[in-house]
């Protein structure tokens, strides 16, 4: 079932990409996220968001590879795993779990 958020329903986008290659670096790894967003643009830019964050690579210097949009399968009773980054600001400062 979607969730809505700020009125929007979410949807479940596979986004691949990769850094550039380079002279250094001819084969470069391929990076694959499962993100739920609004739109394919908006799940474009979380997948940079996450990859900077965790590869230290910015978007001048990657490329999307595939933006698919993933469709639920009509199994009842299937369960999926997912993680979740709370992030809260408290008193002592911004706490990331």
């Amino acid at each position: 079932m979607p969730t809505k958020a700020l009125g929007e329903t979410l949807k479940e986008y596979m986004v691949v990409g990769r850094k550039l290659p380079t002279e250094k670096e001819p084969v470069t790894p391929i990076w694959k996220m499962q993100i739920f967003a609004s739109n394919h643009v908006i799940a474009k830019s979380r997948f940079w968001y996450f990859v900077s964050m965790l590869r230290r690579v910015k978007k001048a210097k990657g490329e999307i590879l595939s933006c698919k949009q993933i469709f639920p399968k009509k199994q009842a009773g299937s369960v999926k795993n997912y993680g979740v980054w709370l992030k809260y600001d408290s008193r002592t400062g911004h706490h990331n779990m």
